[in-house]
């Protein structure tokens, strides 16, 4: 489901990627819908980048994006797969093994890509 971030989505990505100087994607020209797949897919240099972005979010905030992903506000089937191996990985570690498994679901299903 597209749709329009809010304050807190954009300040949930500017944590993310604080070098985001404008929510329009470069290369579509559209503006950004969702969080993920803008910081894995432009602006995080490979997984451990994206680990590393990730990690600056707390555990509330991580918790706020898995709520987003299962609700289908916030896809994870367009970021590349070794960013979301880190993404479940986290929320595996950080969240619980219910939302981990859940993501890998749904990153499996393929169906999320927003």
């Amino acid at each position: 489901m597209a749709r329009t971030l809010s304050e807190h989505d954009i300040a949930l990505l500017l944590k993310l990627a604080p070098e985001c100087d404008t929510l329009i994607c470069k290369g579509s020209e559209n503006t950004y819908r969702s969080i993920l797949p803008p910081v894995a897919n432009h602006y995080a240099k490979d997984a451990d980048d994206f680990a590393v972005r990730l990690n600056r979010l707390t555990d509330e905030e991580l918790v706020t994006l898995v709520d987003m992903i299962r609700e289908g506000k916030e896809g994870i089937s367009c970021i590349p797969e070794e960013c979301a191996e880190v993404l479940i990985e986290q929320a595996l570690r950080r969240v619980g093994p219910e939302a981990g498994n859940e993501l890998y679901a749904l990153y499996e299903a393929g169906t999320q890509c927003l």
